[in-house]
């Protein structure tokens, strides 16, 4: 089962920092844009572009450099990379820390509307608020799962207290 990964520190585990948007969002893709032995360029560029509309990544074109992007668009750029990829699952690592509300709002209705097509997130998070978008949490003390909460269930006050050591919910 193929996974994707999008990390939360964009600038030393997400982001290829001397690249453009669009080597940065079809990395993950090159098998699939591979024909005869070779990168289809136009395929790439058509990924790219698809994308990079689809998460709104504001800037002047995908051949723009990634670093000259705003914090939010790199992380846009990120999301798009596993998106765009054959990824089942995507593993997400505190993706949303430092990046504005507005921004976070349209991934998070884009992680919803991919989720109902059948794809997997395990979401790891250090922003409470974010876990309203998942039908699970396990909370983890002291390197193992303490408590697992389930659609209405999960809310800011059982998980905070079976992270800190409350009884068990």
């Amino acid at each position: 089962m193929p996974g994707a990964y999008v990390a939360g520190d964009r600038g030393s585990e997400g982001v290829f920092s001397l690249w453009s948007i669009a080597d940065n969002l079809t990395i993950r893709s090159l098998n699939a844009l591979t024909r005869g032995g070779m990168i289809s360029g136009a395929a790439a560029r058509k990924l790219a572009e698809t994308w990079s509309e689809r998460l709104k990544v504001k800037a002047p074109s995908i051949d723009t450099p990634i670093m000259s992007l705003s914090g939010g668009n790199q992380q846009k750029v990120l999301f798009a990379r596993a998106l765009a990829s054959d990824a089942e699952v995507i593993f997400l690592d505190d993706p949303m820390r430092g990046v504005d509300v507005g921004t976070k709002q349209e991934v998070y209705r884009l992680i919803r509307a991919e989720a109902e097509n059948g794809r997997a997130f395990v979401w790891y998070t250090t922003e409470l608020e974010e876990l309203t978008n998942c039908e699970r949490i396990y909370v983890f003390r002291e390197g193992r799962a303490v408590t697992r909460l389930e659609d209405e269930a999960i809310e800011t006050g059982r998980i905070l207290q079976a992270s800190f050591g409350g009884d068990h919910v």
